[in-house]
């Protein structure tokens, strides 16, 4: 059964072949006897006569649409059900100023920002777990929950993308320490509260937080929230931290002299992440922290994390597709009535 168009199929698309016969009716010679019609033994019992073309045409598209009433037209889709893991997974994203920082190796061998490299690696990330729900926070100075838990990764990428173009328009030169959208500190604890916020479903399967940042905590905000407090928290509601920091220790960074020349510079210890003050903060929520020194360790980290949360992948295929034949059915014996029933005066009108 091979569907021709979307929603629509012939059960028995083999019998399509019959429709030969209707077009054997209307190229056959206008004599009509038993001879001419052999393969057709209720025209060929009829008396010998010419056929008019109406007759033919009646004739013809009777037995079209009796074919096609035997080919079984049908109307549905085939439904894919998955069983979904019910796995929660809410990727918490620096966007501190910090990530303007360019000492990170991207995918196709040049350098490039943390931002670039962090985003892409999300993208990916979120593209090979299709059975799972993924939320996506964005912090720095302060925090926002961009996209709720949702199955819907189109928009998750989406969404990152339209962050990554947002972040950079703020930054007046990509390389700068200028603020961006959320400000440019680095407020651990208030990314993870608006996390734990979306993770409120209880009947999940499996909650994670995928905590990214490049910067050690800024305890001085005025809105600062303890994030040991928050994976304590985290805890209770069942759900585990991993913690990646993003940042290169021997890595170099292009910076501007006091002259406004471009040169590359060590990157300073503030511009890292503190490690161990993560490695504490994922403890709590029974996770494990992870350094990522380019994009390819990045990634690597993540498809870890992915090994660490593993989906069961079930699915299911049923075809809810309804007959729909009896309309051809009904036309192609209306039809072949008329037809017969006027073969007299028509053969008359001869």
């Amino acid at each position: 059964m091979i569907p021709l168009i979307d929603g629509f199929r012939f059960a028995y698309p083999w019998l399509l072949l019959l429709l030969l016969s209707p077009v054997a009716v209307l190229l056959l010679p206008m004599n009509r006897g038993g001879a001419s019609f052999a393969p057709f033994p209720l025209i060929a019992a009829l008396p010998e006569s010419r056929l008019p073309l109406v007759w033919r045409l009646l004739v013809a598209s009777g037995l079209a649409a009796l074919v096609i009433a035997a080919a079984r037209p049908q109307f549905g889709q085939v439904v894919v059900e998955r069983e979904q893991t019910g796995r929660d997974l809410v990727l918490v994203i620096d966007t501190s100023h910090s990530m303007a920082v360019d000492d990170i190796a991207l995918a196709d061998g040049t350098r490039g920002d943390r931002l670039a490299a962090v985003f892409g690696a999300a993208k990916e990330f979120v593209a090979k777990r299709p059975d799972d729900r993924i939320g996506l926070v964005f912090f720095a100075t302060n925090a926002v929950t961009s996209c709720p838990l949702t199955y819907d990764h189109h928009t998750i990428t989406e969404f990152i993308d339209r962050t990554e173009a947002q972040q950079r328009e703020r930054w007046e030169y990509v390389r700068t320490s200028e603020a961006g959208f959320l400000g440019d500190a680095t407020n651990i604890g208030l990314g993870l509260g608006h996390a734990i916020r979306s993770l409120r479903d209880k009947n999940s399967l499996g909650k994670a937080i995928i905590l990214i940042t490049d910067g050690a905590d800024s305890r001085e905000l005025p809105n600062w929230v303890d994030p040991l407090a928050a994976a304590r928290l985290a805890a209770t509601r069942d759900a585990t931290i991993y913690g990646i920091g993003v940042g290169n220790p021997a890595g170099t960074m292009t910076a501007q002299d006091r002259a406004g020349r471009t040169m590359s510079a060590r990157v300073p210890r503030e511009l890292l992440p503190d490690m161990a003050r993560l490695t504490a903060i994922v403890s709590l929520a029974g996770g494990l922290s992870f350094p990522a020194n380019d994009r390819a360790g990045l990634a690597q980290v993540l498809e870890r994390i992915d090994q660490l949360q593993p989906t069961p992948h079930k699915i299911r295929t049923r075809e809810d597709f309804s007959d729909r034949f009896a309309l051809a059915l009904a036309a192609g014996c209306a039809l072949l009535a008329l037809a017969f029933t006027l073969e007299p005066r028509l053969r008359g009108s001869v």
